[in-house]
């Protein structure tokens, strides 16, 4: 039995390597994304540790620099949503990347699985047919002996 080859094998990878490279940009995006979270969850943390010092002081220097500090975490938690505006952006154009490469990758996926049904269904006839020959080969060999 002949062994099966794929004439768009070296395509097929191709594809493969496309969407792990899609995913891959990705998953860096998402880890951005992640780390700027991380980041507003942070300045949440201090802006009420801040707060809770300036409420609990006495001391009227304090309440300015308390104040200015607040307004320095304003800024930037608005800078690290800008961020993550922006790249919620470019994950969607990440996202429909990978959308498309696994979409060309399935397309040859399902040609390939209907070349081995193929290739073992004539695999099969062709082995019927040595089969056949093989059995009539004997019984011609049998009815004329007699």
């Amino acid at each position: 039995m002949k062994k099966f080859h794929y004439s768009l094998q070296k395509i097929l990878d191709l594809r493969e390597f496309e969407l792990k490279q899609a995913e891959m940009e990705l998953g860096k995006v998402n880890a951005q994304i992640a780390q700027f979270q991380n980041q507003l969850k942070s300045i949440a943390d201090q802006r009420v540790s801040t707060q809770k010092e300036i409420d609990s002081s006495h001391d009227i220097s304090f309440f300015g620099q308390g104040h200015n500090y607040m307004l320095f975490l304003e800024q930037k938690k608005d800078y690290c949503l800008q961020c993550i505006a922006e790249l919620q952006v470019e994950a969607e154009k990440r996202k429909d990347v990978v959308r498309k490469a696994m979409q060309k990758e399935k397309v040859l996926e399902h040609l390939k699985e209907s070349k081995i049904k193929t290739w073992k269904a004539d695999c099969l006839k062709a082995e019927e047919l040595v089969t056949d020959d093989v059995v009539t080969a004997k019984y011609n060999n049998r009815t004329s002996s007699v």
